[in-house]
């Protein structure tokens, strides 16, 4: 292991910053640092073999539960007045079809875990399938199609199982052990099976500026999401990165990936884009001065120069 890059967060670190922010600082600093001056230092380490950077101390899943149960009146109160995220019809006019792609028949059965709403799940069901959502908060749902589970890997999330298909969206980010979820929900497949997983590109510059320590606490590359999925006994079909619209306003740089339990002869490992490659701050520059010029030219001159 490697540091990458250390960081010190303070109380009024997140004075003038979103209200978001600000309390997630206070919750590391009080409730998991128990820092007694009000300041801790995190680190941002990265695995040699495959360029997998993560937050240093690690977060215990009971660090995560603490979060979730503060967080949660604040986020409830949040999607409430937000309502729907940005473009989300765009959205699903991009993942439908590729997610229709690989369901083998109909009514097969779909686990969005950590899905909150179960948004992506909807046109699925017009299709003739069942949805279910798995996630630490119970958050409103529009579609009352949408089964929810409960929490995590939960008795009643087996009990529905196996599935057909099983969404980790932007969830692999979040937890403390990626290669052992994954090697959960694994289980949990049937025999032909996938995952799709689509996480932010956190080896491109987001890892080096780090504005709070209890939101993202991994950063994939093409190659280190490949290698968890490797670790957890599963097997890449389909791996790409692309500029695509989540729940923020704007389009920003993802990894999509598709794993099951058996190998696919088609999949061509020479495509996986390395870790090395994906961290370089000029990488994705052009795509992303067509989204944000301002900023990401400036936070990409910052790496640059840092």
């Amino acid at each position: 292991m490697h540091t990458q890059k250390q960081f010190t967060f303070r109380k009024s670190d997140g004075a003038g910053g979103d209200d978001r922010t600000a309390e997630l600082i206070r919750i590391y600093l009080d409730l998991i640092a128990e820092a007694p001056d009000g300041q801790a230092a995190v680190a941002v380490d990265r695995c040699a073999n495959c360029s997998f950077l993560f937050t240093n101390p690690r977060l215990t899943p009971a660090d995560l539960d603490r979060k979730y149960a503060e967080i949660a009146s604040f986020d409830l109160a949040h999607r409430r007045k937000r309502g729907r995220p940005p473009h989300l019809e765009e959205r699903r006019r991009r993942t439908t079809p590729f997610l229709l792609d690989l369901l083998p028949h109909t009514s097969a059965s779909i686990l969005d875990y950590g899905g909150a709403e179960g948004y992506l799940l909807s046109p699925l069901i017009d299709a003739g399938h069942r949805g279910y959502v798995a996630d630490y908060i119970d958050y409103a749902r529009e579609d009352d199609r949408v089964r929810y589970l409960g929490q995590q890997i939960s008795e009643e999330v087996t009990n529905c199982g196996p599935y057909d298909l099983i969404l980790l969206l932007h969830t692999l980010e979040h937890v403390t052990h990626p290669v052992e979820l994954l090697q959960s929900l694994g289980e949990l497949l049937t025999p032909t099976g996938k995952i799709y997983v689509e996480v932010p590109l956190g080896a491109w510059l987001e890892w080096a500026h780090l504005r709070e320590p209890l939101t993202h606490i991994n950063f994939f590359s093409e190659q280190s999401v490949v290698e968890a999925a490797e670790q957890a006994g599963l097997y890449p079909c389909h791996v790409s990165t692309d500029w695509q619209y989540v729940t923020q306003s704007e389009k920003t740089p993802c990894i999509n990936l598709v794993v099951g339990n058996t190998p696919d002869p088609a999949f061509d490992r020479s495509a996986i884009r390395s870790g090395r490659r994906q961290m370089n701050p000029l990488h994705q520059l052009w795509p992303a001065l067509s989204v944000n010029p301002r900023y990401y030219g400036k936070i990409a001159v910052k790496s640059l120069l840092s």
